[in-house]
């Protein structure tokens, strides 16, 4: 049997980029954190950023932060932060997005009602503090003014997935892969240097975080639409039971054998 070469030709390679950038995020895309629970190291309190760029995070005390097995919609794993005591994770490296970000959460926020809770923060005024602030989600300029707020009440006894798009035009906020509510617009001057804490040492967030997503730029609807896709695959649809699994195999394969009996 001759083994067949396939070719591809300008327009071909142009086809398939093309593809791919409709699925889910353009080339153009600058994912500039990932930070996964699973990627957690309880013993040195080191979050290991999977995006590619290095931008470890290191928990301020220890002890006050856990890895939580078996704690979301699906059974994966949360950092669990007590942020009363002022823990925070602090950034190997800054993250500069001077024309906006795009941020994802998968959060299951506690602690006082009203109290704000960064998810991130910065390292001087006009950074970008993303956060909880009586029961939505919204976003300000560090030290300088609050800008938008989302629409929804975002539980503290079950987990959410949050988003926020923003800059100097406008930003528009994400709740479980629909929409939040939009709001004005910010430039941010100053990176973030924080997960979980503000600018000025306060603001600590309290609970549990499955992952955070930094992008820096403002992606397309869909491409947060695509990327919403995943978060709530990995954390939030149900994984089938073991006896589901056998009853799938035995399944595929009845199928199988009885193609080969026709056949």
């Amino acid at each position: 049997m001759k083994n067949l070469t396939f070719r591809m030709n300008k327009t071909s390679c142009a086809m398939v980029a093309g593809l791919i950038a409709a699925s889910g995020v353009s080339a153009n895309a600058q994912l500039a954190l990932q930070l996964k629970a699973s990627n957690y190291n309880a013993s040195t309190g080191v979050w290991t950023d999977t995006s590619g760029n290095s931008d470890n995070a290191t928990a301020s005390i220890l002890s006050a932060v856990s890895l939580a097995s078996g704690v979301t919609p699906n059974g994966s794993s949360a950092v669990d932060i007590a942020g009363a005591n002022g823990t925070f994770f602090s950034l190997a490296n800054s993250i500069s997005g001077s024309s906006g970000y795009t941020v994802f959460a998968v959060v299951e926020p506690t602690g006082a009602s009203g109290a704000r809770q960064a998810i991130t923060g910065g390292s001087a005024p006009y950074a970008l503090e993303y956060d909880v602030y009586n029961g939505t989600q919204d976003f300000l300029q560090e030290y300088k003014l609050d800008v938008a707020h989302g629409t929804t009440t975002v539980p503290s006894s079950s987990f959410s997935l949050l988003s926020v798009a923003v800059n100097s035009s406008g930003s528009t906020f994400g709740f479980n892969s629909g929409s939040d509510g939009t709001g004005a617009g910010a430039a941010f001057s100053q990176p973030i240097t924080k997960i979980g804490n503000n600018e000025g040492g306060g603001d600590f967030f309290s609970g549990d975080i499955a992952e955070i997503d930094i992008y820096t730029g403002v992606l397309t609807s869909s491409q947060i639409s695509s990327i919403d896709s995943t978060l709530t695959a990995e954390y939030f649809t149900a994984v089938p039971e073991p006896s589901t699994w056998a009853m799938m195999a035995g399944g595929f394969g009845m199928l199988l054998a009885t193609r080969r009996f026709r056949r």
